[in-house]
């Protein structure tokens, strides 16, 4: 939902009109009050009624259950309501401060994890009201900063209901919010498919390894959820200022940086997950490994048309795409089912999950097609070809490191990630870059270069 805010602020933004952004600030602050309350509310009953009579919950943990599910719709709605402050901080382009928030929170969170262990009482109920704590604590204050530094934020209920941008503001949020209910349907309706199939007092496993699946594999993102998070508001801007071919070469630099940057991290942890692993967590659960494989899988095909949904985002006419993306993302749960159904095990939801994306991303390329004129031919040229080289030399290459060094050891790690890192770099600059994009990178190395000797002398 902030990134829905930032678009309608960044596409004014690049007009240059601070009164207009602050009257799409009120009208989105009103809707992501009132919304937010709707789904909470009928989420409330949902999920109370689903705890008692759905889920298959050990009696003893019910209680922790509820007060856990209570406190996260509490965070949840404090998330959704302030959104349009972060989506300003986005559409400003304060990148560093973002970056900032997010490094402290996710320092807070090691350090309640850490916490957690010396805790007395319940674990889970402990860890969850420092997690909401910590969400809450940082969300308001960067609400405070925001109202600090952007005239833009000035709350004036005059504005609110300006039913004109309201009616904009509620068909691109609720085409984005359906996109995104989408993969939150997919997440959570595969731990409950899981949940159902897998008893977790007999197979405790199986749901630990799709969460540790999921965990890991968010983290390779970081550096591409970076990148996306500078260009999401400039590529808005351009396409609100009239510079649409600008926007289409930022989509195609999004899509083909995105993946590269995650497979600096993806390639290696691919080959050594088991052992990976096993430093993490000591005693893995036991299909941890090909979980975390599979779903990383899904992250790299997933960034291969990042490009192409952020500039169909900056271009607004999104109905059709969302209603694309929501109903693939859906329809994992009925793969996952049909596989679950059929005996198959439950690795197999991962492989829903990968049928899913895959048709996502080549829908997001025929869309972008479609609205904005994005070349699939040129996507399959400077981004899906570099970046499946990268990918194969880089497992090839750390295959033939792990055959020199057949045994696991923290050498072997430190090899493996060596050797792909290299070959990484070294395809990035040949391959992945295009001349024009080589020298942007060596005048900005030159010039930091320079900036930090004048500072030393």
């Amino acid at each position: 939902m902030a990134v829905a805010s930032a678009r309608f602020f960044a596409y004014s933004i690049g007009r240059g009109d601070v009164e207009d952004t602050n009257r799409w600030f009120n009208v989105s602050l009103c809707i992501h009050l009132i919304a937010p309350l709707c789904l909470v509310t009928v989420g409330w009953f949902v999920g109370e009624w689903a705890l008692e009579d759905f889920l298959n919950i050990p009696p003893l943990r019910i209680d922790t259950a509820r007060w856990v599910f209570r406190l996260s719709m509490l965070s949840a709605f404090q998330t959704m309501a302030l959104s349009p402050f972060l989506g300003m901080f986005i559409a400003k382009q304060h990148i560093t401060e973002i970056s900032i928030w997010r490094t402290v929170t996710s320092l807070a969170n090691f350090c309640l994890a850490y916490a957690v262990l010396s805790a007395t009482g319940d674990s889970w109920l402990f860890y969850c009201i420092g997690s909401v704590t910590i969400t809450i604590a940082l969300g308001m204050t960067q609400v405070f900063r925001a109202l600090r530094l952007f005239k833009e934020c000035r709350i004036n209920f005059d504005m609110w209901w300006d039913y004109s941008k309201m009616q904009k503001v509620l068909s691109f949020s609720g085409w984005s919010l359906f996109g995104a209910a989408g993969g939150l349907l997919r997440s959570n309706g595969i731990a409950i498919l899981l949940n159902k199939y897998f008893n977790p007092v007999s197979y405790s496993y199986v749901n630990a390894s799709y969460a540790v699946g999921i965990t890991l594999s968010n983290y390779t993102q970081t550096l591409s959820a970076s990148l996306m998070g500078a260009f999401v508001p400039e590529m808005t801007a351009n396409e609100g200022s009239g510079e649409r071919q600008k926007m289409l070469n930022q989509a195609s630099q999004v899509s083909k940086l995105g993946t590269y940057l995650t497979l600096l991290f993806a390639v290696p942890l691919l080959l050594e997950i088991d052992y990976v692993l096993e430093l993490w967590l000591q005693e893995p659960p036991q299909l941890a490994a090909s979980m975390c494989s599979l779903i990383l899988f899904t992250f790299i095909i997933d960034r291969l048309s990042a490009g192409q949904m952020v500039a169909v985002a900056a271009n607004g006419r999104i109905a059709g795409y969302q209603m694309m993306l929501g109903g693939f993302l859906i329809l994992t749960l009925p793969i996952a089912w049909f596989f679950l159904e059929h005996e198959f095990d439950a690795v197999s939801v991962c492989w829903a999950y990968i049928i899913t994306v895959t048709m996502c991303s080549v829908g997001r390329v025929l869309w972008a097609k479609k609205l904005v004129g994005l070349s699939p031919r040129l996507w399959v040229k400077d981004v899906l070809i570099p970046c499946s080289t990268v990918l194969a030399v880089g497992l090839v290459v750390g295959s033939v490191a792990q055959m020199i060094w057949a045994w696991d050891s923290f050498l072997r790690l430190c090899v493996v990630i060596a050797t792909t890192l290299f070959s990484s770099l070294l395809l990035g600059w040949l391959v992945v870059l295009k001349y024009d994009e080589r020298r942007y990178f060596l005048s900005g190395l030159r010039a930091l270069l320079r900036r930090f000797f004048v500072k030393a002398s």
